[in-house]
């Protein structure tokens, strides 16, 4: 299968078009085809069409239809599955289910998969759901643990967000013995488990190589690396070292038929990968490497280059290293064209791409800013203080949660509140 129609086919669905039923979109790279957008703000800033309250956390939310779906979290006491109108932000129906414990950090994590009939989600301490959207009742919840006495959660609780592939969801249970798992998304049936292979807090992401479908997923510990299996079976289809972090949390995205670029915080930088099939077997090689990585969220393929924040733990207290940070562009060779540094830094916050348009959140303090992506330097078209924060504040108020746009509505979270604005031009 070409690349481009892997791309094709694995973004349909029955959704409407304009959905954003999952982690990063209906595309799972951060992008959308909605145009219409504006192209600059009103003084006053885009609309704000609704906001609601929140418990503090991290989980980004999914769109389907006229539903807004998020998981939030009771400190120590329970998860939740929220539904919101997407009109008006008004609450229509919640799941809970109880839960003790918090890892440092508190608060939700991942961002629910929403197809016709079932929403899956994780919780923070490893339960996962399928949730009916008709009862608005669980049809089964897995505690990974119960299934897996070797699970253990990672260090900051299970962040990762479930990947449904045809009529499996792929999980996480993560143990000396156990890795990943394919189970019925139906039932919750076990279809297959891996070998152990560390943990991580990055998700999995479906990939293509020499036409043939794959669960890539990056890891950390002993037999830490990035990692590739057939959705079906759970066959290992390989395996290597060549990409390292202590901590994942950013996911690998394909650059083609034949790359992988992966890249994270915590000094880990970033690294261009081969990976080509050989025979029955792969060859990954190593193409180029750079100390820049981004902590959080994944860099944006635009026009054979890549954007990224590059911002992370060692840069965002230290004056002159955000110098070196902040939204930068590099070539698909590894040549890095450009970098804003602190003049904006935007700290490690989300950001997607729809209409011509990088839309991104700033970590530290929730400002929202529309750029055009270009190899010849930062082109800013607009920003505005969505959330009413203090700019000159340099203390981060961890406003990292992946956004979310469906017909125009531009959806952020900004730990204790969601905000949903009018983009429509």
């Amino acid at each position: 299968m070409k690349f481009a129609a892997f791309l094709a086919a694995v973004s349909t669905a029955t959704l409407a078009a304009e959905d954003w039923p999952k982690f990063l979109g209906p595309h799972a790279n951060a992008t959308s085809d909605e145009t219409g957008l504006l192209k600059s703000f009103p003084e006053s800033g885009p609309k704000i069409i609704w906001k609601a309250d929140l418990e503090g956390g991290f989980g980004g939310a999914a769109v389907s239809g006229d539903e807004v779906f998020l998981g939030d979290r009771v400190e120590k006491e329970k998860d939740m599955l929220i539904c919101l109108d997407l009109k008006n932000g008004k609450e229509k129906w919640r799941y809970e289910s109880p839960s003790e414990g918090e890892p440092s950090f508190p608060g939700s994590r991942s961002v629910p998969t929403v197809e016709d009939d079932a929403v899956y989600f994780l919780g923070t301490f490893g339960e996962v759901f399928r949730i009916n959207r008709k009862t608005q009742k669980a049809d089964w919840k897995i505690k990974l643990s119960d299934r897996y006495p070797d699970a253990t959660a990672p260090h900051w609780g299970y962040a990762q967000c479930t990947l449904i592939v045809g009529d499996t969801i792929i999980v996480m249970p993560f143990g000396n013995d156990t890795g990943i798992a394919g189970w019925d998304k139906k039932t919750g049936k076990e279809i297959w488990k891996s070998d152990g292979i560390g943990n991580t807090h990055s998700s999995p992401v479906l990939m293509n190589f020499g036409g043939k479908e794959q669960v890539v997923l990056l890891t950390t510990g002993d037999h830490g690396g990035i990692h590739s299996y057939d959705p079906k079976t759970g066959d290992k289809l390989w395996s290597t070292k060549i990409y390292e972090n202590r901590i994942p949390i950013t996911i690998p995205i394909q650059i083609d038929e034949n790359r992988i670029f992966a890249s994270g915080g915590y000094d880990a930088g970033s690294k261009m990968i081969s990976v080509k099939k050989s025979g029955d077997d792969y060859k990954v090689t190593e193409l180029w490497t750079t100390k820049k990585g981004t902590q959080v969220h994944p860099p944006l393929l635009i026009d054979n280059h890549l954007y990224f924040l590059a911002n992370e733990n060692s840069n965002h207290k230290s004056s002159t290293r955000r110098k070196k940070g902040g939204l930068t562009c590099y070539t698909l060779d590894g040549e890095e064209l450009w970098n804003t540094g602190d003049d904006p830094f935007m700290g490690r916050g989300a950001s997607l791409y729809a209409d011509g348009k990088l839309i991104i959140q700033d970590g530290e303090n929730g400002i929202l800013r529309l750029v055009t992506p270009s190899p010849s330097g930062f082109k800013l078209l607009a920003k505005a203080n969505v959330f009413g924060t203090d700019p000159e504040s340099r203390k981060d108020l961890k406003y990292w949660s992946p956004l979310a746009l469906s017909d125009g509505k531009l959806i952020l979270r900004g730990q204790d509140k969601m905000i949903c604005l009018d983009l429509k031009d």
